[in-house]
């Protein structure tokens, strides 16, 4: 088992540094919990038990949180804090004296003489949280928790209201909660003692959201307070529950899950915490497992699926994760398209991306590398790669298709096709309309892997490939090299040249074997680190006059900024793979930028982005898929391998 994740006292009891960490739990269905060290929530999404109702989607909060006091001697006091309009109150945050990953998030509380620890975690496979209670230290006393619930979507906000029903079911050890119609009702499995005392919690505060330029205030219900005796050792345990369950067996609960975890990796630096933390994204939809984009928010898209897809396999079930993944993706190619996205509501996925598709047959190769031909490759996986191939070359629908030149072309007016993709209302934040850069080189190197693939399979088909992927070889240069830049063109549409400066021009030098020849792509990779990179990843472009050095203010400020300065960690990747491809090795300090956030503020795991301006400051999804699974790609070493 990883050594614990440890934040001290002086952090963990400080409310400005306490609240900027966050720790998160899941399930592997696609359910969280997710809060603050410090303990006041932050933003909409932390809570005790966010439950996707058809897994890994459609979340709903049915627990946002516990208040908790402890009587002892005679004295009270509470634990928890809250943010209200200017104040933090409790301020329980105070006796924390220590928080930690071990394996799962454990405080340490000391007040009133007592020494309390309290712990949570989520059971794989089961729709529930198990916090525990537990007096280490001190005289006997009387602990008093009040669940606060809600019952709403987890991207919405709750609010006081006559609707809600205050009653509740009650048997010996259960209360079970059931506040709205068409929301799961919520089994609290406990060993102490109820009472049914209803009561609101108002005008809760969430700073985050707020500073995002979103709503940020809600009401929280509370439907009674259990109290618990606690001498030295004794445990008070609550099970949040979407499950009807008879009965739990918290210690079998609790020795199972710790095994699991402790299965998952044995090692103790930083490639250990990032398995751990690689354990999160990988979830089960329907009959097959998935990987969810990023927490809180994302859940499974296809392109962050299968970039992510070689650094999480390598940590997570391997061949099998791949396998169900490439199978999974297949029955819903549709003219030769890779879903790009699932909605969150009984709706058809969305088809809106020109590179997913091929992010799927680099997969498909890889896997077929790896596992040699067997029936699920036969059957199902490389008629999926002739989908999309055929679909690419006889031009699909959003203007996807070959130019005559043999380079890929993507011209679809109002759409977001690349992973550049901020949109606010019709408004396109990165046009890319024409050729890609970096599609251009998933195109060469897609078409390279399969004429490999197909070298003695079908020689002729393998020949015809090959033979595209040297035309477009030979158009790539006169077409995006730029003399008086010294680097490539970003995209080209006609006669336009876009020449902002960005990190997709690495794909070129590094994604397979270079398009241009070595001296040129040596300027490329020299300007990009000198532009653009940062300790903690690639700027989406140069510091020009478009440049957006912070991520900040409400969705259309941030939304300008998302691929207009912002630094993405997941490129790292990418750059890795250049330096290797060109250099013949990585720079030996490639990471220390990455594993000095993750080991602090980063709490074990790598977030979505970060400010383009120092110091960096973390912003988007606490936790990404593909910030994991490139960095753990780059640790392993397996890098500057043609797929």
């Amino acid at each position: 088992m990883t050594s614990p994740f440890i934040v001290p006292g002086p952090i963990a009891s400080d409310l400005s540094a306490g609240t900027s960490r966050e720790w998160l739990e899941s399930n592997g269905l696609g359910s969280f919990a997710m809060g603050t060290v410090a303990g006041p929530a932050t933003r909409r999404y932390h809570s005790l038990l966010c439950v996707a109702t058809r897994p890994p989607v459609a979340r709903m909060v049915l627990v946002n949180r516990c208040e908790e006091s402890l009587l002892v001697q005679g004295a009270h006091y509470q634990l928890g804090s809250n943010f209200y309009p200017d104040v933090c109150h409790p301020e329980g945050y105070r006796a924390i004296t220590e928080f930690r990953l071990d394996p799962w998030p454990t405080w340490r509380i000391e007040i009133g003489g007592a020494t309390l620890v309290r712990s949570l975690f989520m059971p794989q496979g089961r729709q529930m949280t198990v916090v525990e209670w537990r007096l280490i230290d001190g005289p006997h006393a009387r602990l008093f928790i009040r669940p606060l619930l809600s019952g709403r979507d987890s991207h919405a906000l709750h609010h006081e209201n006559p609707v809600l029903r205050q009653n509740v079911e009650i048997d010996e050890g259960l209360v079970i909660a059931s506040p709205y119609d068409g929301v799961p009702s919520t089994f609290l499995h406990h060993n102490g003692v109820y009472t049914h005392r209803p009561d609101w919690y108002r005008n809760l505060q969430y700073p985050v959201e707020r500073e995002r330029g979103l709503d940020f205030e809600e009401d929280l219900f509370s439907p009674g307070e259990l109290a618990f005796d606690l001498g030295p050792g004794a445990r008070a345990i609550c099970v949040f529950s979407a499950e009807e369950k008879d009965e739990l067996d918290v210690t079998q609960l609790r020795t199972a899950e710790n095994a699991r975890r402790a299965c998952l990796t044995s090692s103790d630096d930083f490639t250990g915490r990032l398995t751990l933390a690689a354990d999160h994204f990988v979830v089960q939809r329907n009959t097959h497992r998935t990987i969810i984009a990023g927490y809180p928010w994302f859940t499974d898209w296809g392109r962050d699926t299968f970039i992510s897809l070689p650094g999480l396999s390598s940590t997570t079930g391997g061949k099998d994760l791949a396998r169900e993944l490439l199978l999974a993706f297949a029955p819903h190619i549709s003219d030769g398209m890779v879903p790009n996205r699932f909605p969150e509501k009984e709706e058809k996925p969305e088809y809106n991306s020109v590179d997913a598709s091929l992010w799927y047959v680099l997969a498909a190769c890889r896997y077929a590398r790896v596992s040699g031909i067997g029936e699920d490759l036969e059957r199902v996986i490389l008629p999926a790669v002739q989908k999309i191939i055929d679909g690419y070359l006889a031009g699909t629908h959003l203007g996807i298709g070959l130019d005559d030149d043999g380079l890929l072309q993507a011209s679809s007016p109002g759409l977001q096709l690349t992973w550049m993709d901020a949109k606010v209302g019709d408004w396109v934040v990165t046009p890319r309309q024409g050729k890609p850069v970096e599609i251009q080189a998933l195109w060469v190197a897609t078409l390279e892997a399969v004429s490999r693939l197909m070298t003695e399979r079908d020689p002729t088909f393998s020949r015809e490939l090959a033979d595209r992927a040297a035309w477009a070889r030979s158009s790539f240069v006169a077409t995006f090299w730029s003399d008086s830049l010294g680097y490539l063109f970003d995209v080209v549409d006609g006669l336009r040249r876009d020449t902002a400066l960005r990190p997709n021009q690495l794909y070129a030098i590094g994604l397979c074997a270079p398009l241009i020849e070595r001296e040129r792509a040596e300027r490329v990779l020299s300007i990009c680190e000198r532009e653009l990179l940062t300790p903690v990843g690639l700027r989406s472009r140069s510091r020009d006059a478009s440049y957006h050095g912070q991520m900040t203010g409400g969705p259309r400020d941030r939304d300008a900024a998302y691929h207009q300065g912002t630094v993405w960690p997941y490129l790292l990747g990418i750059y890795a793979d250049a330096c290797m491809r060109v250099r013949g090795k990585v720079p030996a300090k490639i990471l220390d930028g990455v594993r000095a956030y993750s080991s602090g503020v980063g709490m074990g795991t790598i977030g979505e982005v970060f400010d383009g301006d120092y110091p960096h400051r973390p912003r988007g999804c606490v936790a990404q898929a593909w910030s994991v699974a490139e960095v753990l790609r780059i640790l392993r070493g397996e890098i500057g391998q043609d797929a």
